[in-house]
């Protein structure tokens, strides 16, 4: 997985997120002062567990599969966009 530098995104747009009041107050409450909002968010992200990861690995485990560990991401990451 590539590691985004938050500085690398000077240029970039700023986008606007809907979130409910009560999400922003939580995650405001878990910020730091000093950092920014892309790097609190990637910072987040490194830690995030994909749905599904890990009854895909209990499945692999089972079935004895051998498939790279970016590409249960992958695949986690298409099935979460399809909504399973």
């Amino acid at each position: 997985m590539a590691i985004i530098d938050h500085h690398d995104m000077a240029p970039d747009r700023l986008s606007s997120i809907p979130a409910h009041a009560q999400v922003i107050e939580r995650l405001q409450k878990l910020k730091t002062a000093n950092q920014t909002w892309d790097q609190f968010l990637l910072d987040m992200a490194e830690d995030y567990v994909p749905p599904g990861w890990y009854e895909e690995m209990e499945r692999r485990r089972h079935s004895g599969e051998d498939v790279p560990g970016s590409e249960i991401i992958r695949r986690s990451r298409a099935q979460a966009k399809k909504g399973y």
